[in-house]
Protein backbone atom coordinates (compact mmCIF):
# COMPACT_ATOMS: atom_id res chain seq x y z
CA UNK A 1 0.00 0.00 0.00
CA UNK A 2 2.81 2.24 0.85
CA UNK A 3 4.70 1.53 -2.41
CA UNK A 4 1.36 2.77 -4.52
CA UNK A 5 0.99 5.36 -2.37
CA UNK A 6 4.93 6.39 -3.11
CA UNK A 7 4.31 5.66 -6.95
CA UNK A 8 1.26 7.57 -7.03
CA UNK A 9 2.80 10.98 -5.56
CA UNK A 10 5.86 10.02 -7.92
CA UNK A 11 2.85 10.43 -10.70
CA UNK A 12 1.64 13.65 -9.68
CA UNK A 13 5.02 15.51 -9.15
CA UNK A 14 5.69 14.55 -12.54
CA UNK A 15 2.55 14.95 -14.46
CA UNK A 16 1.60 18.49 -12.77
CA UNK A 17 4.77 20.44 -14.09
CA UNK A 18 4.38 18.26 -17.19
CA UNK A 19 0.91 19.48 -17.96
CA UNK A 20 1.54 23.08 -17.23
CA UNK A 21 4.64 23.27 -19.92
CA UNK A 22 2.78 21.27 -22.01
CA UNK A 23 -0.37 22.75 -22.73
CA UNK A 24 1.81 26.32 -22.33
CA UNK A 25 3.63 25.32 -25.20
CA UNK A 26 1.19 23.57 -27.36
CA UNK A 27 -1.14 27.35 -26.74
CA UNK A 28 1.99 29.41 -27.66
CA UNK A 29 2.52 27.35 -31.05
CA UNK A 30 -0.90 27.30 -31.91
CA UNK A 31 -1.60 31.53 -31.13
CA UNK A 32 -0.42 33.76 -33.60
CA UNK A 33 0.90 37.57 -32.29
CA UNK A 34 -1.96 38.84 -34.10
CA UNK A 35 -4.16 37.21 -31.43
CA UNK A 36 -2.27 38.85 -28.63
CA UNK A 37 -1.93 42.80 -30.68
CA UNK A 38 -5.92 42.98 -31.04
CA UNK A 39 -6.91 42.04 -27.80
CA UNK A 40 -4.51 44.33 -25.95
CA UNK A 41 -5.65 47.06 -27.98
CA UNK A 42 -9.40 46.29 -27.26
CA UNK A 43 -8.88 47.69 -23.67
CA UNK A 44 -12.21 47.49 -23.34
CA UNK A 45 -12.48 43.63 -23.07
CA UNK A 46 -9.44 43.39 -21.30
CA UNK A 47 -10.28 45.47 -18.65
CA UNK A 48 -13.85 43.27 -18.51
CA UNK A 49 -12.02 39.59 -18.83
CA UNK A 50 -9.45 40.61 -15.77
CA UNK A 51 -12.51 42.60 -13.86
CA UNK A 52 -14.12 38.72 -13.99
CA UNK A 53 -11.47 36.53 -13.10
CA UNK A 54 -9.32 38.99 -11.00
CA UNK A 55 -12.07 40.79 -8.96
CA UNK A 56 -15.27 39.10 -8.63
CA UNK A 57 -14.91 35.50 -9.04
CA UNK A 58 -11.64 35.55 -6.56
CA UNK A 59 -13.89 38.17 -4.01
CA UNK A 60 -17.04 36.55 -4.18
CA UNK A 61 -16.01 32.88 -4.19
CA UNK A 62 -14.02 33.44 -1.48
CA UNK A 63 -16.59 35.25 0.51
CA UNK A 64 -19.24 32.14 -0.24
CA UNK A 65 -15.92 29.63 1.15
CA UNK A 66 -15.99 31.79 3.99
CA UNK A 67 -19.49 32.06 5.14
CA UNK A 68 -19.33 28.39 4.27
CA UNK A 69 -16.31 27.65 6.58
CA UNK A 70 -18.42 25.17 9.08
CA UNK A 71 -19.26 23.09 6.06
CA UNK A 72 -16.13 22.74 4.34
CA UNK A 73 -13.30 20.83 5.44
CA UNK A 74 -10.39 23.91 5.65
CA UNK A 75 -7.73 22.16 3.34
CA UNK A 76 -10.63 21.75 0.37
CA UNK A 77 -11.45 25.42 1.03
CA UNK A 78 -8.18 26.41 0.87
CA UNK A 79 -7.89 24.58 -2.44
CA UNK A 80 -10.70 25.95 -4.17
CA UNK A 81 -10.00 29.97 -3.11
CA UNK A 82 -6.38 29.06 -4.23
CA UNK A 83 -8.39 28.00 -8.26
CA UNK A 84 -10.62 30.89 -7.99
CA UNK A 85 -6.96 33.15 -7.93
CA UNK A 86 -5.99 30.98 -11.27
CA UNK A 87 -7.03 31.82 -14.84
CA UNK A 88 -5.69 31.69 -18.27
CA UNK A 89 -6.49 27.72 -18.57
CA UNK A 90 -5.51 26.33 -21.98
CA UNK A 91 -8.02 24.08 -22.34
CA UNK A 92 -10.51 26.92 -23.00
CA UNK A 93 -9.14 26.84 -26.65
CA UNK A 94 -10.75 23.11 -27.04
CA UNK A 95 -14.16 24.23 -25.31
CA UNK A 96 -14.33 27.36 -27.58
CA UNK A 97 -13.61 25.22 -30.73
CA UNK A 98 -16.55 22.93 -29.26
CA UNK A 99 -18.79 25.98 -28.98
CA UNK A 100 -17.62 27.38 -32.08
CA UNK A 101 -16.01 30.81 -30.77
CA UNK A 102 -13.30 32.09 -33.14
CA UNK A 103 -10.21 31.28 -32.16
CA UNK A 104 -8.56 34.38 -31.67
CA UNK A 105 -11.80 35.65 -29.22
CA UNK A 106 -10.43 32.60 -26.41
CA UNK A 107 -6.98 32.74 -27.02
CA UNK A 108 -6.27 35.90 -26.93
CA UNK A 109 -8.29 37.01 -23.63
CA UNK A 110 -6.08 33.35 -22.69
CA UNK A 111 -2.88 34.81 -22.68
CA UNK A 112 -3.77 37.70 -21.32
CA UNK A 113 -5.38 36.09 -18.08
CA UNK A 114 -2.15 33.68 -18.15
CA UNK A 115 0.00 37.37 -17.53
CA UNK A 116 -2.67 38.58 -15.28
CA UNK A 117 -2.29 35.04 -13.27
CA UNK A 118 1.13 35.42 -13.14
CA UNK A 119 1.12 39.31 -11.11
CA UNK A 120 -2.02 38.44 -9.54
CA UNK A 121 -1.38 34.78 -7.59
CA UNK A 122 1.80 35.70 -6.10
CA UNK A 123 0.03 39.19 -4.18
CA UNK A 124 -3.18 37.55 -3.64
CA UNK A 125 -2.85 33.82 -2.50
CA UNK A 126 -0.26 35.22 0.62
CA UNK A 127 -2.82 37.60 1.55
CA UNK A 128 -5.78 34.94 1.03
CA UNK A 129 -4.36 31.96 2.63
CA UNK A 130 -1.76 33.14 5.69
CA UNK A 131 -1.72 29.87 7.29
CA UNK A 132 -0.39 28.18 4.11
CA UNK A 133 3.42 29.18 3.65
CA UNK A 134 3.33 30.87 0.23
CA UNK A 135 6.42 33.11 -0.71
CA UNK A 136 5.32 35.44 -3.79
CA UNK A 137 8.71 35.32 -5.40
CA UNK A 138 8.86 31.56 -5.68
CA UNK A 139 5.21 31.37 -7.05
CA UNK A 140 6.05 34.25 -9.62
CA UNK A 141 9.03 32.12 -10.57
CA UNK A 142 7.44 28.80 -10.66
CA UNK A 143 4.75 30.35 -13.19
CA UNK A 144 7.19 32.32 -15.32
CA UNK A 145 9.32 29.04 -15.65
CA UNK A 146 6.38 26.39 -16.38
CA UNK A 147 3.83 28.83 -18.21
CA UNK A 148 5.03 32.00 -19.47
CA UNK A 149 8.20 30.58 -20.75
CA UNK A 150 7.11 27.69 -22.50
CA UNK A 151 4.41 29.77 -24.25
CA UNK A 152 6.70 32.12 -25.27
CA UNK A 153 8.45 29.43 -27.08
CA UNK A 154 5.93 28.13 -28.51
CA UNK A 155 5.24 31.49 -30.66
CA UNK A 156 8.78 32.30 -31.27
CA UNK A 157 9.13 27.98 -32.81
CA UNK A 158 5.85 28.75 -34.70
CA UNK A 159 7.18 32.49 -36.37
CA UNK A 160 10.62 30.39 -37.08
CA UNK A 161 9.34 27.08 -38.25
CA UNK A 162 5.61 27.49 -39.18
CA UNK A 163 5.22 24.96 -41.01
CA UNK A 164 6.52 22.72 -38.22
CA UNK A 165 4.20 24.32 -35.76
CA UNK A 166 0.88 22.54 -36.04
CA UNK A 167 2.28 18.98 -35.70
CA UNK A 168 4.79 20.31 -32.96
CA UNK A 169 1.21 21.41 -31.45
CA UNK A 170 -0.39 18.22 -31.83
CA UNK A 171 2.21 16.72 -30.11
CA UNK A 172 2.32 19.10 -27.44
CA UNK A 173 -1.16 18.71 -26.98
CA UNK A 174 -0.89 15.35 -26.77
CA UNK A 175 1.65 14.86 -24.03
CA UNK A 176 -0.40 17.36 -21.99
CA UNK A 177 -3.46 15.08 -22.64
CA UNK A 178 -1.71 12.14 -20.83
CA UNK A 179 0.32 14.51 -18.33
CA UNK A 180 -3.67 15.83 -17.58
CA UNK A 181 -5.37 12.12 -17.22
CA UNK A 182 -2.16 11.27 -14.63
CA UNK A 183 -2.92 14.34 -12.73
CA UNK A 184 -6.55 13.53 -12.02
CA UNK A 185 -5.70 9.26 -11.82
CA UNK A 186 -2.96 10.33 -9.24
CA UNK A 187 -4.52 12.79 -7.49
CA UNK A 188 -7.58 11.28 -6.93
CA UNK A 189 -5.86 7.61 -6.45
CA UNK A 190 -3.56 9.41 -3.94
CA UNK A 191 -6.73 10.55 -1.71
CA UNK A 192 -9.65 8.06 -2.63
CA UNK A 193 -10.56 7.93 0.60
CA UNK A 194 -11.08 11.71 0.74
CA UNK A 195 -12.27 12.34 -3.21
CA UNK A 196 -15.30 9.79 -1.95
CA UNK A 197 -16.50 11.43 1.19
CA UNK A 198 -16.36 14.87 -0.55
CA UNK A 199 -18.67 13.26 -3.44
CA UNK A 200 -21.22 11.85 -1.29
CA UNK A 201 -21.14 15.19 0.87
CA UNK A 202 -23.11 18.58 0.02
CA UNK A 203 -19.53 19.60 -0.33
CA UNK A 204 -20.00 18.67 -3.68
CA UNK A 205 -22.47 21.48 -4.10
CA UNK A 206 -19.89 23.67 -3.52
CA UNK A 207 -17.90 23.81 -6.19
CA UNK A 208 -21.00 23.53 -8.73
CA UNK A 209 -21.96 26.86 -7.26
CA UNK A 210 -18.54 28.41 -7.76
CA UNK A 211 -18.86 27.30 -11.51
CA UNK A 212 -22.14 28.98 -11.91
CA UNK A 213 -20.76 32.17 -10.05
CA UNK A 214 -17.69 31.90 -12.64
CA UNK A 215 -19.84 31.21 -15.75
CA UNK A 216 -22.41 33.80 -14.76
CA UNK A 217 -19.73 36.73 -14.31
CA UNK A 218 -17.77 35.78 -17.17
CA UNK A 219 -21.51 36.07 -18.97
CA UNK A 220 -21.70 39.63 -18.15
CA UNK A 221 -18.46 40.74 -18.72
CA UNK A 222 -19.07 39.24 -22.22
CA UNK A 223 -22.01 41.82 -22.64
CA UNK A 224 -19.31 44.50 -21.40
CA UNK A 225 -16.37 43.64 -23.85
CA UNK A 226 -15.46 45.62 -26.96
CA UNK A 227 -15.83 44.86 -30.31
CA UNK A 228 -12.80 42.41 -30.79
CA UNK A 229 -15.66 39.82 -29.01
CA UNK A 230 -18.50 38.92 -31.32
CA UNK A 231 -19.09 35.80 -28.90
CA UNK A 232 -20.57 36.88 -26.08
CA UNK A 233 -20.56 33.62 -24.04
CA UNK A 234 -17.09 33.06 -24.79
CA UNK A 235 -16.07 35.22 -21.67
CA UNK A 236 -18.20 32.85 -19.66
CA UNK A 237 -16.40 30.09 -21.05
CA UNK A 238 -13.23 31.36 -20.08
CA UNK A 239 -13.87 32.50 -16.94
CA UNK A 240 -15.24 29.18 -15.63
CA UNK A 241 -12.51 26.97 -16.27
CA UNK A 242 -9.45 27.68 -14.31
CA UNK A 243 -6.25 27.05 -14.16
CA UNK A 244 -5.62 24.29 -12.36
CA UNK A 245 -1.81 23.79 -14.11
CA UNK A 246 -1.04 27.17 -12.09
CA UNK A 247 -3.20 26.39 -9.31
CA UNK A 248 -1.59 22.85 -8.37
CA UNK A 249 2.03 24.21 -8.77
CA UNK A 250 1.39 27.23 -6.21
CA UNK A 251 -0.37 24.94 -4.22
CA UNK A 252 2.41 22.31 -4.20
CA UNK A 253 4.65 25.27 -3.07
CA UNK A 254 2.74 26.03 -0.20
CA UNK A 255 0.97 23.34 1.72
CA UNK A 256 3.25 22.22 4.88
CA UNK A 257 2.64 18.57 4.88
CA UNK A 258 1.67 16.27 2.58
CA UNK A 259 -2.01 15.87 4.30
CA UNK A 260 -2.25 19.37 3.65
CA UNK A 261 -0.76 19.18 0.20
CA UNK A 262 -3.31 16.06 -0.76
CA UNK A 263 -6.32 18.02 0.50
CA UNK A 264 -5.56 21.19 -1.29
CA UNK A 265 -4.62 18.94 -4.70
CA UNK A 266 -8.02 17.33 -4.47
CA UNK A 267 -10.09 20.32 -3.91
CA UNK A 268 -8.41 21.73 -6.96
CA UNK A 269 -9.03 18.69 -9.42
CA UNK A 270 -12.41 18.38 -7.82
CA UNK A 271 -12.98 21.92 -9.08
CA UNK A 272 -11.92 21.57 -12.56
CA UNK A 273 -13.80 18.05 -12.82
CA UNK A 274 -17.09 19.83 -11.78
CA UNK A 275 -16.40 22.62 -14.47
CA UNK A 276 -15.17 20.24 -17.33
CA UNK A 277 -18.52 18.58 -16.72
CA UNK A 278 -20.75 21.23 -16.87
CA UNK A 279 -18.97 23.29 -19.55
CA UNK A 280 -18.67 20.40 -22.59
CA UNK A 281 -21.53 19.38 -22.74
CA UNK A 282 -22.98 23.40 -22.86
CA UNK A 283 -19.72 23.90 -25.10
CA UNK A 284 -20.69 20.95 -27.17
CA UNK A 285 -24.20 22.09 -27.28
CA UNK A 286 -23.92 25.71 -28.18
CA UNK A 287 -21.77 24.46 -31.16
CA UNK A 288 -24.20 21.89 -32.60
CA UNK A 289 -26.57 25.05 -32.77
CA UNK A 290 -24.45 27.49 -34.00
CA UNK A 291 -23.23 25.11 -36.66
CA UNK A 292 -26.85 24.36 -37.67
CA UNK A 293 -27.49 28.00 -38.15
CA UNK A 294 -24.89 28.63 -40.28
CA UNK A 295 -25.39 25.53 -42.35
CA UNK A 296 -21.92 23.99 -41.26
CA UNK A 297 -20.73 20.00 -40.85
CA UNK A 298 -21.91 18.59 -37.32
CA UNK A 299 -19.53 15.71 -37.28
CA UNK A 300 -18.08 14.25 -34.17
CA UNK A 301 -14.69 15.51 -35.11
CA UNK A 302 -15.86 18.88 -35.64
CA UNK A 303 -17.92 18.67 -32.82
CA UNK A 304 -15.12 18.31 -30.48
CA UNK A 305 -13.10 20.76 -32.18
CA UNK A 306 -10.13 18.39 -33.62
CA UNK A 307 -11.20 18.63 -36.99
CA UNK A 308 -11.51 22.02 -39.25
CA UNK A 309 -9.72 24.89 -39.27
CA UNK A 310 -8.71 27.25 -36.65
CA UNK A 311 -11.00 30.96 -37.09
CA UNK A 312 -9.12 34.03 -36.41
Amino acid sequence: MDAIQALLGALIDISVPAFAIASMLSMGLRTPLRAFRNQLRDRRTVFAVLGANFVVVPAVGTLLIWILNGLLPHQIGEGFIIALCAAGAPFVLQLGAMARIPYGETAGPMAVLLLGSIVFMPLVVPFLLQDISVHGWAVARLLLGTMLAPMIAGIVIAAVFPSRSDQLARIAGSVAAVSAVLMFLSGFGANSGLVLELILSPVLLVPVGLVALSFVTGRVAGDLAGDTLTVPDGPAILTSQRNIAAALLVARTGADSSADTGSIVVAILLLSAVGFAMLVPYALATGVVRRKRAGESTSLGVLLGVVGPKSD
